[in-house]
């Protein structure tokens, strides 16, 4: 191991002494701790439902005349299925270190027509206007990413007349669920020890760091949803006005499987248009990204109860500022 690092070391120290007429070449180079750590990033590699649905819409929607842009490319994986549409023009814009990576894959299988731009979407401007904008500036918290803002502006400054935004339409769900016994994490005044009682720190509640009542789970933490899904909200990319959606929710789900509420699972369902989409549904077979639970006092529902939770969204790119209790 200490060889191959070794010899790792001296490879990365001859394409830094590259001379400047190869310095393309020298763009290429990833660093080896990067490649080993890839992490959460590249989950949606391993959902093969979310994968399909963006090649099907790229083969659908991508045309030989078009200019197209992957906003935030990350792995590159959108913009190498959109190369092999043949675009016009094809742009991979990453401000971060991803970018490296991604044009390395992309060099190591073959696709020349991809013009790799390391910039924020903010500060980037293509000499002609775009047909269509891939992206999936979703985060966590779904909106932590700036998916609205950022999409937004792209859209006024790049987009065409009646060009697309692909993934364009995000149905947004706040799901009342339970949580396998193993995975549930009482809150502090909540644990109940033989020698000692921590019910008296309730009282610090509303000092507590926001964060303290998100968790990130993994979708096999959940043991079922208490209710029938259905949207909070949906929003559409390609119509949306700044400062049109709510920043106030009043929820009411009827129970259809009894149970105790652990939280409020917040996952949400991304279309390309009205047959394709992807989601990133706890319950759903091999879904593997972890998904934002908004944490509530354990409370036991029996079937046909209705759940009722008022919600506030002040900052919607700031979880932290959201409240949410029974009402």
């Amino acid at each position: 191991m200490a060889l191959r690092r070794q010899a790792w070391g001296d490879v990365q120290s001859k394409l830094r002494d590259l001379p400047r007429r190869v310095k393309p070449l020298r763009n290429l180079w990833v660093d080896e701790s990067e490649l080993a750590n890839l992490g959460s990033r590249y989950m949606p590699l391993v959902d093969t439902a979310r994968v399909d649905a963006y090649r099907n819409a790229i083969e659908r929607y991508v045309q030989p005349e078009h200019v197209v842009v992957d906003v935030g490319t990350g792995n590159g994986l959108r913009a190498m299925l959109a190369a092999r549409c043949g675009p016009r023009r094809l742009y991979a814009v990453d401000a971060s270190s991803d970018l490296d990576t991604a044009q390395w894959v992309a060099c190591r299988n073959g696709f020349t027509g991809i013009e790799f731009v390391r910039a924020d979407i903010s500060r980037f401007q293509p000499p002609e206007r775009v047909d269509v904008l891939l992206h999936e500036l979703v985060g966590e918290g779904v909106f932590d990413a700036g998916l609205i803002p950022r999409l937004l502006d792209a859209r006024d400054r790049l987009l065409v007349p009646g060009g697309r935004i692909l993934p364009h339409r995000f149905d947004i769900f706040f799901e009342p669920v339970q949580l396998r016994e193993e995975a549930r994490v009482p809150f502090l005044w909540d644990q109940r020890l033989p020698d000692v009682d921590f019910s008296c720190l309730q009282i610090l509640r509303d000092t507590l760091n926001p964060t303290y009542f998100t968790r990130l789970i993994r979708p096999q933490d959940v043991e079922r949803s208490l209710c029938e899904a259905r949207p909070a909200f949906t929003l559409d990319l390609e119509t949306l006005r700044s400062g049109s959606l709510p920043r106030r929710l009043e929820l009411a789900r009827p129970v259809v499987h009894g149970g105790r509420m652990d939280g409020l699972c917040l996952y949400y369902r991304a279309h390309f248009d009205d047959t394709l989409s992807y989601d990133t549904v706890p319950e759903r077979p091999r879904a593997c990204a972890p998904v934002m639970l908004l944490r509530t006092d354990s409370r036991d529902f029996a079937r046909y109860e209705t759940i009722r939770v008022e919600m506030s969204l002040p900052e919607l790119a700031d979880i932290t500022t959201w409240r949410w209790n029974f009402s």
